[in-house]
């Protein structure tokens, strides 16, 4: 009879250990980064934080970078999830409301978006992931399109708006709340009101604004 491989040490041949092994690498490294920023974060120190061995996590990822572009996948799915509150709203701009209301007091919300600041800021200095970056604001920008005209379909939007134009500058908006969102909670509300207000001047039929 032959002998089964044996399984490489920290790395589990069960796939829901493997994944929940991989998040746990990733919540270590994202409060490693948010403390410390991306450069000055160490793999010893995430893997520490994730009570493994520094062999352990190379297992998962193969550098800090690979980590780094697996927490611009995760805010992606984090922004996703936002913009799929928005579909079939039966009030689309109550619904934007609650979301970029939720922008300036979800605790998990204001963590991910001081990571983001450090990733655009990464982003300047590696090409990999200003591409990944960029690949993940297209796909942010085409599902916060496909919604806009939708809702434009059940009149809750003006027609003579172009969806990815108002896609693309809510998008850039978002990033300046994200900025604020680094800065104490008085420094928040003003600017998250603001973008409201401008918002449903925007985009609001006539009857709504």
């Amino acid at each position: 009879m032959t002998a089964s491989a044996p399984n490489r040490r920290g790395r589990p041949a069960d796939p829901v250990a493997r994944a929940e092994r991989q998040a746990q690498i990733l919540d270590a490294a994202h409060a490693c980064f948010l403390r410390r920023g991306f450069h000055a974060t160490t793999t010893a120190e995430i893997s520490a934080e994730a009570g493994i061995s520094i062999a352990g996590l190379y297992q998962y990822f193969e550098n800090k970078e690979a980590l780094v572009l697996a927490l611009v996948e995760k805010d992606l799915e984090l922004g996703i999830a936002l913009i799929d509150r928005l579909r079939d709203a039966e009030d689309f701009l109550f619904v934007v409301e609650q979301v970029l209301g939720a922008l300036a007091t979800d605790p998990i919300i204001e963590s991910m978006a001081r990571l983001r600041v450090e990733i655009v800021a990464e982003a300047s200095r590696s090409p990999a992931v200003a591409e990944m970056l960029v690949a993940s604001d297209v796909r942010m920008t085409a599902a916060l399109t496909d919604v806009i005209a939708s809702a434009q379909a059940r009149g809750q939007i003006d027609p003579n708006v172009d969806p990815e134009e108002v896609a693309l500058a809510v998008s850039c908006l978002c990033d300046g709340i994200y900025g604020r969102l680094c800065l104490p909670n008085a420094a928040r509300g003003p600017f998250v009101a603001a973008s409201l207000a401008m918002i449903r001047r925007t985009i609001a039929p006539d009857s709504a604004r």
